[in-house]
């Protein structure tokens, strides 16, 4: 309960502040290009790293396509896990193999967004 109760309270503060609009500023490149979705997706996908449930949620008043859907909440859920996974993952595996899931799930991420992009 204290770790959602303080993600919350993380993304009520990093979206007053601007952040994700900077982050989708500086992401809007991948999420166009490769992947074919509007920049205003990456507060979604940004949040889905400390809710998942949340991030969901807030794809609905994007109005997306059907294919920006698909792509978009196939992304989210191979992207980062959300904070208490991230908090398991790294008890359990140690901060090096943490990195290397982190960075095979960012990978991954990546292809298969752009793959159907392409094919859808």
């Amino acid at each position: 309960m204290p770790i959602v109760l303080g993600t919350v309270l993380v993304v009520n503060i990093l979206y007053t502040l601007g952040v994700f609009d900077a982050i989708a500023d500086i992401t809007a490149p991948v999420l166009t290009g490769l992947w074919g979705l509007p920049k205003e997706t990456i507060t979604a996908l940004a949040v889905g790293f400390l809710r998942k449930d949340v991030a969901m949620g807030m794809l609905a008043p994007l109005a997306l396509t059907a294919k920006q859907l698909v792509i978009s909440s196939t992304v989210l859920a191979m992207f980062f896990p959300c904070v208490a996974t991230f908090v398991i993952l790294a008890r359990e595996l140690g901060v090096r193999d943490l990195l290397k899931a982190v960075g095979i799930m960012i990978a991954a991420a990546l292809i298969m967004g752009s793959l159907q992009n392409l094919v859808l």
